[in-house]
């Protein structure tokens, strides 16, 4: 295996740069793999397994740098999909991220298995930026009460981050959270009514989910 890696643009997929490294395959969710260097993969049907957006330079890449229309593992590690596309059933909403496309998770489940679910097309749990996207969000929500955004604070208690391993900027906490009121709440929910942030368990507690496609 070659020691250098060649970096470059990615400039296809639903994909913001992201690392998260991770010591056993428990921390990657169902179905996830903790790779020898460090990253989490998931099953592929075009190369066996692929490394997820959070994979640093890695991120989309097949693990064994085989992938579809490249040449082994010196090709460019370019992603196999249409440049600048997000996943079907994705869409802009009114005063989200320009350029960004969303898709609300109806189906309930843990944090982290909505964070797979997410990944799993190449896209990220929602990071509401301001009240401005926040209140996007909550629009695409409707009727549903509560439901995971992409920050947490598995790391270390009490700093949060961004699925793209960067601090939360934008913490409307509705008080009197931050409280880990019972152990591991690490995990963030909207309280749409509110339009305020909640820390919960990661699991078993289950809620819907917004994902996040950057093109």
């Amino acid at each position: 295996m070659r020691a250098t890696w060649i970096l470059i643009a990615l400039t296809t997929g639903c994909l913001r740069q992201t690392e998260f490294r991770c010591q056993t395959s428990d921390q990657c969710g169902t179905g996830g793999t903790c790779e020898p260097v460090g990253f989490c993969s998931f099953a592929d049907p075009d190369c066996g397994r692929r490394f997820g957006p959070q994979a640093g330079t890695l991120a989309n890449t097949c693990v064994g740098g085989v992938d579809a229309g490249v040449d082994g593992m010196h090709g460019d590690g370019m992603i196999d999909s249409p440049t600048n596309h997000c996943p079907t059933g994705y869409n802009p909403i009114t005063n989200g991220t320009p350029g960004h496309k969303y898709k609300l998770l109806t189906a309930t489940d843990t944090w982290m298995q909505q964070h797979d679910l997410c990944a799993g097309a190449f896209t990220y749990l929602a990071i509401p930026d301001d009240a401005t996207e926040l209140g996007a969000l909550d629009t695409l929500a409707g009727a549903i009460s509560d439901y995971w955004i992409g920050v947490d604070d598995l790391v270390t208690e009490g700093t949060f981050l961004t699925v793209k391993n960067v601090a939360a900027t934008f913490l409307p906490w509705q008080a009197p959270a931050p409280d880990d009121q019972a152990p591991g709440e690490d995990c963030v929910e909207v309280i749409t009514a509110a339009a305020m942030f909640n820390d919960v368990r990661c699991a078993p507690t289950q809620l819907p989910a917004i994902c996040e496609c950057d093109p």
